[in-house]
């Protein structure tokens, strides 16, 4: 069906773009984009953008918050801009006829984006807020993470012929929003061939990231922190900052830097901003990155120095937001003995325009004296542009066993007689293979042999029942193997049999939020990193009577559940314990072995309750 079903709705406007039809709002600008347009394709005001974003943008040096936008491009270029998607509902895709495929975000009315698609898109899949362990120990660095000098930072990564052109500038520090609910820019430059060729040229990067905001921020235009559960939405916020870091490249031992933007200053506010940073900086501590905040002198950066001495868990390094004109970490609002380990960054200019090579740029320009990501100590090597494509079937080299990817995860295939007969296998190498997911992604359609239709919230399939309605039509679905949804239980399945502890689920069409404990649900605030699930199968997990109306600035205490590992190889064994906040332990395993090892005994019982971090021990045949 062709897009403008609602054509000759009141103070709308039809426009047509290669064969589709859209439904605009009268008082939105339309912007058609060429190769070479330096039209800035932006999701924080109201328009529409038809074609592919070019890698001459000119955009102003920062823009920051989300609202109802529409970009109509080729299915080669969405990714790049889905790459900026975060948590919550505010960015989603819809695939269109020809072709073409739309991204879209917004703020308040998503119903406004459906009148002018003619359909609901699907919003992003978000990372569970507990997906990985919390620690509260900072992560080491190598002496030689740290950057001296000046650097720039721009909304829009800068072209390759960009970048070098300004090698003639004095600065060899670059900030990149790497993503968030509240980045403003679309970022088709942005991949991980630029990100290790900057890296080479000796550029230093800052990796930013702009997650929910407080109140008052962006004059009411950004998407905002929740109070009740404002600690995993930090969590969850730093989970998707490490899938875009490790997307473009980016390894564990560099910063990821949170762009809290100014907010109005009461208790309450600050404490909302507190308990998300708190979770920001634990979570990037446990997947060994280290944690940085960007934010006004003002804001959270005289709030963060409220918190010396405190037991506050601070971030590695602080970016402050101060446009005095010196250039210099040095600044009257943080005392010199706080941050003092070469853990700063002054912004001390907001944006204007510099020219080098014949090129110019408009940027914010900062004094750096802290951590950036480009180091020796750190490898970057380039992802894939594609992972595996979802509905490949593949095979890890030496096994006969075919699985069929969903999600980023391989799911069994026990008979090819639902898939119309044998098919095409891609063999996968064991470092390709260490690459997939335990489980699918939070957000994963998939529909069974048995012609049973599942979205994967936490690891576990919730049934959709009889029809897509509540959570979207068409949603982009997978085809698996029956057996993989009917043997839960078993690891080689790939599925848990509930959602992983943390996972914050959003009932549909009730529209009642859910958190999960030990496979059961207690009722939970609204939450911006809820993955939208049916009730009809949200009805087969029991109820625990209570209401979780989030975490304050402390965090809640994890415990190490055991896994069945048996059968794993290493790989998996080490990703579910670490998913179940547990340690490996000793391992024992046989001299000279020429053939892949596998689990077949661990040192603790399945389902055994331990202290976070608990190690097991495994023996490996």
């Amino acid at each position: 069906m062709l897009l403008g079903a609602m054509a000759g709705t009141a103070g709308a406007r039809v426009v047509s773009y290669r064969g589709v039809r859209l439904n605009v709002p009268a008082g939105w600008p339309v912007y058609r984009l060429g190769p070479r347009s330096e039209t800035c394709v932006r999701f924080d005001r109201h328009a529409v953008y038809l074609g592919t974003p070019s890698d001459v943008q000119r955009c102003p040096a920062h823009a920051v918050g989300r609202t109802e936008a529409v970009l109509i491009s080729g299915p080669a270029h969405a990714g790049g801009v889905t790459a900026m998607a975060s948590s919550g509902g505010s960015l989603g895709v819809a695939p269109l006829p020809f072709g073409l495929r739309a991204t879209v975000t917004w703020l308040h009315h998503p119903g406004l984006i459906a009148r002018i698609l003619g359909r609901r898109p699907i919003a992003a899949p978000t990372a569970s807020p507990d997906a990985r362990p919390r620690l509260t120990h900072p992560v080491g660095r190598a002496a030689d993470a740290i950057f001296t000098g000046p650097g720039f930072d721009a909304c829009a990564a800068p072209s390759a012929a960009t970048m070098a052109a300004w090698s003639q500038s004095p600065y060899r520090a670059v900030g990149v929003y790497i993503g968030g609910i509240n980045s403003a820019c679309a970022q088709p430059n942005l991949t991980p061939s630029w990100v290790a060729a900057q890296v080479a040229a000796g550029w230093r990067l800052i990796p930013t990231y702009v997650g929910d905001q407080g109140v008052g921020a962006c004059a009411g235009s950004c998407a905002r922190i929740s109070s009740a559960t404002a600690g995993a939405e930090g969590a969850a916020a730093a989970q998707d900052a490490i899938d875009h870091a490790q997307a473009l490249g980016v390894p564990p031992g560099n910063p990821i830097y949170d762009d809290m933007e100014q907010y109005d200053q009461s208790s309450s506010h600050t404490a909302a901003v507190l308990a998300f940073l708190t979770g920001w900086t634990s979570a990037l501590h446990a997947a060994g990155y280290r944690a940085g905040v960007y934010s006004s002198a003002a804001s959270a950066v005289t709030d963060l120095v409220k918190q010396q001495g405190t037991g506050y868990l601070e971030p590695d390094d602080i970016w402050i937001g101060d446009w005095n004109g010196r250039a210099t970490t040095s600044d009257p609002y943080v005392p010199a003995d706080d941050w003092a380990n070469h853990q700063r960054i002054h912004q001390y200019r907001g944006g204007h325009n510099e020219r080098y090579g014949g090129v110019t740029l408009n940027i914010d320009s900062n004094d750096l004296d802290g951590d950036t990501a480009g180091s020796s100590g750190a490898v970057f090597t380039p992802a894939p542009i594609q992972v595996v494509p979802n509905g490949t079937f593949v095979s890890e080299q030496g096994s006969p066993t075919v699985y069929r990817v969903a999600g980023d995860a391989p799911l069994p295939v026990t008979s090819w007689l639902a898939f119309g007969g044998p098919q095409p296998v891609t063999v996968l190498t064991p470092q390709q293979w260490a690459e997939l997911r335990q489980y699918p992604a939070n957000g994963t359609f998939v529909q069974s042999t048995a012609e049973q239709d599942y979205r994967f919230a936490g690891g576990a399939a919730i049934a959709a029942g009889s029809t897509w309605s509540a959570l979207g039509t068409p949603p982009d679905y997978t085809v698996i193997d029956q057996w993989d949804i009917a043997n839960s239980s078993n690891p080689l399945a790939h599925v848990a049999t509930a959602p992983a502890d943390g996972t914050i689920v959003e009932g549909l069409p009730s529209r009642s939020f859910w958190r999960f404990a030990a496979g059961t649900r207690i009722r939970s605030g609204a939450s911006s990193s809820a993955v939208g699930v049916a009730d009809v199968g949200l009805s087969a997990y029991p109820v625990t009577p209570g209401f979780v109306a989030g975490a304050g600035v402390a965090l809640p205490r994890l415990q190490c559940v055991v896994p069945q590992l048996q059968h794993m190889t290493l790989t998996g064994a080490r990703r579910a314990l670490i998913a179940a906040h547990c340690a490996l332990g000793s391992l024992r395993e046989p001299r000279n072995a020429h053939h892949r090892l596998h689990v077949y005994r661990q040192s603790a019982a399945r389902r055994s309750i331990h202290p976070a971090g608990y190690r097991v021990g495994l023996w490996l045949l």
